[in-house]
């Protein structure tokens, strides 16, 4: 599933990233322990806890381009 389609407050790991070199930066890569804190209104960002130690905002057009599935 997307990125931007999972559900606020679960963790899921992130099976596929498109090659956008600022998202490697932020830590999201393929393997990565993401958790969705808070999802915008109005196709606004989603706000990710990435490996437990710290928060970054994905806009919605990168976000449905993520892959992650629910964490084992």
């Amino acid at each position: 599933m997307s990125l931007y389609s999972a559900d606020k407050n679960n963790v899921y790991q992130v099976m596929s990233v498109p090659e956008i070199g600022l998202l490697k930066n932020l830590g999201v890569r393929e393997g990565t322990k993401v958790a969705i804190q808070q999802k915008y209104a109005l196709g606004g960002p989603v706000l990710l806890n990435i490996e437990d130690s710290f928060l970054v905002a994905i806009g919605k057009d990168i976000a449905t381009k993520i892959t992650v599935g629910k964490m084992p």
